[in-house]
């Protein structure tokens, strides 16, 4: 073997050993209790599923990791960003592979058969036809499959931001099969387990990446660690909260720790400790050794990043052992009922129901717009104060509604799921909307010039595109309109009680159709059809027409008949209590016409304010200098 190779070998093989190792030492007990429980299928199945499931976690990394890499980090005409393609097209026929396993294993540990068993393989067929196991299963080996195809067939940005859309779909159906997806017995907690696995694969194979394309990112090595260390920052914090997150509905109580899916629940939260201090490591001394002695850090920067590939490798073992590990919550009690009155405003604030996706971005939108705050500062620019107040406080009423009593009466009363739903659409907008977060990411952010995409890029991709077709204020009532009719009249409606993904499609849905609104009131007038004061003032009155039929609609339910709304609601998502009905009304109507008539008569005040203010054409007209012009940027409204 060549000597330039025996290193790159030697620690590709200490860290698939970390992996293994891990993986046997935290399955041993779990693969003893089910080898002893009238097992008929043998060692390998009961070992082949969860190492499938670490090589399954390592080249789904192995994809979705290159390919955001390669799309904010490394220049589309350059070499690496090629190469990066190669990496992901690889992992994905790995992953692929490990998928197929995946399902031939599951099937035989469900069926209790050894492998290759004589007619297992017609029984096989009907697994992947007519078990929602199976389909799932079925579904992730045809989506890597087509990631795989791309991976090797496509150059353009868009179709590199396209296939890392769909390689990240690819981890869904296998959460969906896991003990996270819910039941009787525990909680739903799929959404925190994708969104672990998602920032795993960018953090995991993200730094990879880096390590294998060293040579070839030459003097790029520099930016490429650096934009690396933003996304491995953002991944430590979607994993912690969604770590946390997952683990605690697992385990239920305190006591569930003494359990064996407890204690790899710990090692596995020491190790990503361990991690944080090697993430910390890289920013502050590999960042600073690149900048200023480049030669040196090469060989310190591939040395600290295999060390944490190793303990990656160790966590991702231990995953795949937790992932096959029953959780103490399967085994506990149904919870205590909930108290049978209607909620108060202290329930508010007593009550709470942790969502991982929600804290998560409330955390990243408070960070990010407090570090363009300082940013304009240090550049000698000037924020208003009370903007950055509105826009804290909005994303503090963000986090109580998608977090407190309001997310956890939602499941069980009609009146809390209206009120979630009118201060996504109607209140927190209006806070949000005049903190004027597009701007401070114009003035804050640095556009690339290698092509590559940033915060900036980002946007001019994605949000403004859709802030420019709605702009007319009749379009993004429009928009509204469809929204509260998904909200209320298809599936969504019970759907969103019921399991974390039909939650949070509600709340983006109602959060992002609010916001697109409210934008379109604040714009400056005079800016294309629709944008006039009186076209805005008319569509303000469609909208209010709009949500008061929708609080008739619910008005007119009669509370007390054995038919109303609300006792229909209560059967479909579950009640909590013994009575079928509440003693008492439960005001869904009137907290949508009280929300509405408030917030709608804000915004025709705002038009009408910012309609006064607005100079006359060819009145108190003069020369403005660059501050001034500056100053007037800050003060708009988003454009």
């Amino acid at each position: 073997m060549k000597k330039s190779r025996t290193k790159p070998v030697a620690a590709a093989a200490m860290i698939l050993g970390c992996g293994l190792v891990a993986l046997f030492v935290a399955y041993s007990a779990e693969a003893g209790r089910e080898a002893a429980f009238l097992d008929r299928t043998g060692a390998a199945v009961i070992w082949g599923l969860p190492a499938a499931k670490l090589v399954f976690n390592v080249a789904a990394a192995g994809t979705v990791g290159p390919l955001i890499l390669a799309l904010f980090a490394l220049p589309p005409t350059g070499k690496a960003f090629s190469k990066a393609l190669v990496l992901a097209g690889i992992s994905a026929v790995l992953w692929t592979a490990a998928a197929a396993a995946i399902s031939v294993l599951t099937f035989h540990s469900l069926a209790n058969l050894p492998l290759f068993s004589e007619g297992s393989g017609s029984i096989f067929v009907s697994f992947l036809t007519d078990v929602d196991a199976g389909r799932r299963s079925a579904l992730t080996v045809v989506i890597t499959a087509i990631v795989a195809l791309l991976c090797f067939g496509v150059q353009s940005q868009r179709a590199v931001a396209a296939t890392a859309v769909l390689a990240s779909t690819g981890l869904l159906p296998l959460a969906l099969n896991s003990h996270a997806a819910g039941g009787a017995s525990h909680s739903d907690s799929t959404v925190s387990v994708v969104m672990h696995m998602v920032a795993a694969a960018i953090w995991i194979g993200g730094l990879a990446t880096i390590v294998l394309l060293q040579r070839t990112l030459g003097t790029d090595l520099l930016a490429a660690v650096r934009r690396y260390s933003t996304l491995a920052l953002l991944s430590f914090l979607a994993l912690a909260i969604s770590g946390v997150s997952a683990g605690l509905t697992g385990l239920g109580t305190l006591d569930g720790l003494a359990t064996q899916y407890g204690l790899i629940l710990v090692v596995k939260t020491a190790l990503l400790g361990v991690l944080g201090v090697f993430g910390a490591l890289h920013r502050k001394w590999i960042l600073t050794k690149l900048e200023s002695v480049p030669s040196r850090a090469r060989t310190a920067f591939a040395a600290l990043a295999v060390a944490e590939l190793a303990v990656m490798a160790a966590a991702s073992g231990l995953a795949a052992a937790l992932a096959r590990t029953p959780p103490p919550t399967v085994s506990q009690a149904t919870p205590a009922p909930v108290s049978l009155r209607l909620p108060g405003l202290v329930d508010m604030f007593t009550n709470w129901k942790p969502d991982a996706l929600w804290i998560f971005l409330c955390a990243v939108a408070a960070f990010l717009y407090g570090a363009g705050i300082h940013r304009v500062r240090n550049r000698g620019g000037h924020w208003p104060v009370y903007r950055a107040g509105l826009w804290f406080t909005g994303v503090a009423l963000l986090f109580l509604v998608t977090n407190g009593g309001l997310r956890f009466y939602q499941e069980f009363l009609i009146s809390a799921h209206v009120t979630t739903q009118m201060l996504l659409i109607a209140v927190v907008p209006l806070l949000l909307l005049p903190g004027a977060p597009l701007t401070l990411a114009r003035l804050a952010a640095m556009p690339r010039q290698d092509g590559t995409i940033g915060g900036e890029e980002a946007l001019s991709l994605t949000l403004r595109p859709v802030l420019n077709a709605t702009s007319a204020s009749y379009v993004a009532a429009a928009g509204l309109a469809a929204v509260l009719a998904a909200l209320y009249y298809t599936p969504l409606l019970e759907y969103s009680s019921r399991t974390q993904f039909g939650y949070q499609a509600m709340a983006l849905l109602a959060l992002f159709s609010g916001c697109l609104f409210a934008a379109s009131l604040a714009r400056p007038a005079d800016r294309g059809p629709g944008s006039s004061v009186a076209a805005r003032l008319a569509t303000i009155g469609a909208v209010a027409a709009l949500y008061g039929v929708h609080g008739w609609a619910l008005a007119q339910q009669a509370d007390q008949l054995p038919d109303s709304r609300r006792q229909e609601w209560l059967i479909s998502v579950g009640q909590p209590w013994d009575q079928p009905v509440l003693a008492v009304v439960e005001p869904a109507g009137m907290a949508m016409w009280v929300i509405a008539a408030g917030t709608l008569a804000t915004a025709a005040g705002a038009v009408l304010y910012r309609a006064r203010r607005r100079p006359a054409p060819g009145k108190g007209r003069r020369v403005r200098s660059s501050s001034e012009r500056a100053h007037d940027l800050v003060m708009s409204s988003e454009t």
